[in-house]
Order: C-alpha cells, then structure tokens, then sequence
C-alpha cells in the first residue's frame, strides 16, 4: 500500500485589523474637512468671475441687513412689528437676492466640491491610505481584500462622497450624508455607507 502524500500544514487565518473607533474617525474627517472647507471658499472668491463677484455682493448686503433686522428685533424687547419684518425677510425674500444667494452658494459650492475631492483623493492614494486627519489620530484606509491602502478609484470615490456632503448645496446629499454619519455606531466593523460602496475599512494605525 503506497503511503498517502503528507498534508501539507495550513497557514493561520490572518488577524483582522481593529476597526477604527467612531469617535477618533469622526475627528480626524472633521481635522480633514474644516481646513479644506475654509480653503475652498477661499479659492472661490479668488476664481469668481464678475456675475460671481456680483451675486457674492448682493448675498453680502442681504446677510448684513438680516443681521440688523435680528438685533433690532431683540433690541426692541421682541416687538411684533420687528418680528414680522424678520419673518417677511425669511419668508417673503427679495427675488434678486435670491438669485444672487442661488449664484454664488453653487458656484461656491462646486469650488469646494472640487477642492475636497482632490486634495483628499490625492492624501489617501500617495500617502498609502492616510490623509493629514488620519496622521494625527493614527488612523488608516485599507481595502478588505488585499489588506492593502485603496487604489485610486477607490480614494476617488469616497472623496467624492465626502465632498459632495459637506460642499454641495444639496438637501438629499445633506440627508444621506447625515444618516451616513451614523452607520458605524450600529455596526461591529465601523464601516460607513461608502465604506461598503469601496470595499474599504478604517483602521487603526498603529495595529495595521
């Protein structure tokens, strides 16, 4: 009887990464996003053209005289003459500051719409799943498949998505994006919406 070939010894299933925790990820998007927030507006007041320009104006003067009307509302012991004027001006608001508000919170909103998606993007792929945010809570992306940082597509969409929540001027985007920010608290893993879109975790550095 020949005897049987030896088996040849199994290799340990590896040791899955600890998941990163709700609220060290949620300061480190926030470390993220602020920074790039303030630089996208900027970059939108220097990238406006002369219709921006004007319809930032226009948004301006109506901001500033709704900031009077609200003093003086209060400044008046809350009459309801003042607070009817406040009210006109929330519900019944002059049509071309309208515009001008509709103008210049998009084109705003597209400037830092791109600015986020890029910068982001960029951070994740070249600095090997991290971005600035991740660095500081020692936090970072991998792909559940290859245990590897996400390549470029997959940095390109969960920048995407993250910027599209917090630049965009879109209610449904708001919506999503707020029930997205609770996910991970009802799930073992901590991944969010768009992780699951990727095929991505974050994890904690150091144990990585």
């Amino acid at each position: 009887m020949l005897n049987a070939p030896p088996i040849p010894p199994s290799s340990p299933p590896p040791i899955p990464f600890t998941p990163a925790g709700y609220w060290w990820r949620t300061l480190a998007c926030l470390a993220d996003i602020i920074p790039l927030l303030f630089l996208g507006w900027a970059l939108a007041g220097l990238m406006a053209g002369p219709d921006e320009l004007a319809a930032r104006q226009d948004t301006d003067a109506w901001m500033h005289r709704f900031i009077n009307q609200y003093v003086k509302l209060f400044s008046a012991g809350g009459s309801s003459r003042e607070n009817q004027a406040l009210m006109d001006m929330l519900l019944k608001p002059d049509p071309k500051a309208l515009e001008a508000m509709s103008v210049w919170v998009n084109f705003q909103g597209m400037v830092t719409f791109f600015t986020l998606m890029l910068t982001l993007t960029f951070q994740e792929w070249q600095m090997k799943g991290q971005t600035i945010g991740k660095m500081i809570f020692n936090l970072r992306t991998i792909d559940i498949g290859t245990r590897q940082p996400p390549v470029f597509f997959g940095c390109l969409l969960r920048s995407a998505w993250k910027a599209s929540f917090f630049a965009l001027p879109n209610p449904i985007f708001m919506v999503i994006g707020i029930l997205n920010f609770h996910v991970p608290l009802f799930r073992r893993d901590r991944r969010a919406w768009h992780d699951l879109w990727t095929r991505s975790q974050v994890v904690e550095s150091r144990k990585s």
